[in-house]
């Protein structure tokens, strides 16, 4: 492993232009990701720059009716929050199945967000609730839907020296609904086969879905809706042989392909499953 600089940033705005003017220069906050990659050497840093301890990317917040969640916020922290818990159940349960829990500890959700895996945990339970990533720039803070951030395996849209700050969305009202699910190889420290979030909101009085998002992770180059089941469901009064038929749209439209932890097929097959079992569970709430 090669020398390195280490820097802790005195602020956001030192930080931004730190990695702007700075090739070579990469971020750190719990540092999980980053540590892999320079015991792989995938990367070859010239400095590092601790953006860990900053104010503006802590806490986690409700203000009328919204969450925001800062982006040095800890799996962990997220996972035991009563905020998060009460509103947003299904990005809790993901983050407490991010990792081990030495990195549910360390671990924050702008690195799971910003290092752009296809599996990564949190990513699907964000999406469901229509995230909002706030991002810092050189001329100030910029919003992007969390659909729109990825472009593939580790890529995303943000450029030289902008920086995750927080994430936002509207917490779960009454009527309302989430399920997170998960399928890894192992009980611990499992990177997702595939995993699978839904919201659901349906009229009272006539039972029927006036809202959806489904998002599965490990299906795709990267996080995706499922806007096809999700029009299957729209407008109709649930049950369980329409939940059936969102379920095999999903299964019959998803193109994952085979890798080390598993092939295309299963993914595929699993898919529907997942989905199938948070669209129960989110509609037995």
């Amino acid at each position: 492993m090669s020398k390195f600089k280490y820097v802790r940033a005195e602020s956001l705005q030192q930080a931004v232009q730190l990695i702007k003017e700075n090739s070579g220069y990469y971020l750190i906050a719990g540092g999980t990701d980053l540590m892999v990659k320079l015991k792989e050497k995938l990367i070859d840093p010239v400095a590092i720059v601790d953006i860990g301890r900053l104010e503006e990317l802590g806490g986690i917040t409700w203000d009328n009716g919204r969450i925001t969640i800062g982006a040095a916020v800890t799996h962990t922290q997220v996972y035991e929050s009563a905020v998060i818990n009460r509103y947003a159940p299904a990005l809790a349960k993901a983050a407490g199945l991010v990792g081990s829990p030495q990195i549910r500890n360390t671990g924050t959700i702008g690195g799971n967000i910003g290092n752009a895996s296809p599996a990564a945990d949190t990513v699907p339970a964000l999406i469901a609730y229509g995230a909002q990533v706030k991002v810092a720039t050189g001329s100030g803070i910029k919003e992007i839907s969390l659909s729109n951030l990825f472009t593939g395996p580790g890529r995303t849209v943000l450029e030289p020296g902008e920086i995750i700050v927080a994430i936002t969305f509207q917490a779960q009202q009454p009527g309302q609904s989430s399920s997170f699910q998960k399928l890894g190889k192992r009980k611990a420290l499992a990177i997702a086969v595939v995993n699978a979030a839904v919201w659901l909101e349906v009229e009272e009085n006539t039972r029927k879905v006036t809202g959806v998002r489904l998002a599965l992770g490990s299906v795709a180059a990267t996080v995706i809706r499922a806007t096809e089941a999700e029009n299957i469901l729209l407008g109709r009064v649930l049950s369980h042989s329409l939940i059936q038929q969102a379920a095999d749209k999903v299964a019959e439209t998803v193109k994952p392909i085979d890798d080390v932890r598993s092939e295309a097929v299963y993914r595929q097959q699993t898919a529907g499953v997942l989905i199938k079992r948070a669209l129960e569970e989110a509609w037995a709430e």
